[in-house]
């Protein structure tokens, strides 16, 4: 499994000196399947949907989860960070595809929005 930091600063809104309170603001994290991003190229442009999608929805950009096979340990991972993060937070995708690796796309799916509260951001035009 590998996990790429798209948005390796620190939160904004957390003053690390220790003086204020963190600033609460919901994640977007973003899980994609290698076999369906191959090149670096797709994987860059994926990072530039998946930030500007956090911009415009008020989210930040959390780390983008890419699966390297079948085994769903980068959907554990996402999962894992899904439940710890305290702002809130959604999971973005380039299109439902990306969840057929590992079978009932549509139930993950509706895992993954029963988890965060908030439906999956659809970031590509491709069905």
């Amino acid at each position: 499994m590998a996990t790429t930091e798209v948005n390796p600063a620190r939160r904004p809104g957390f003053d690390h000196g220790g003086g204020a309170e963190p600033a609460v603001q919901r994640t977007l994290f973003c899980y994609a399947h290698e076999r369906l991003t191959r090149t670096l190229r797709d994987l860059a442009e994926l990072q530039e949907a998946a930030y500007a999608e956090a911009i415009e929805r008020g989210y930040q950009l959390g780390p983008l989860f890419v699966e390297e096979d079948s085994s769903g340990q980068a959907m554990q991972t996402l999962i894992d960070a899904v439940l710890l993060e305290i702002g809130g937070a959604a999971v973005a995708l380039p299109h439902r595809g990306h969840l057929i690796p590992l079978g009932g796309p549509r139930e993950w799916q509706q895992l993954l929005e029963e988890l965060t509260g908030h439906p999956i951001v659809f970031i590509s035009r491709t069905p």
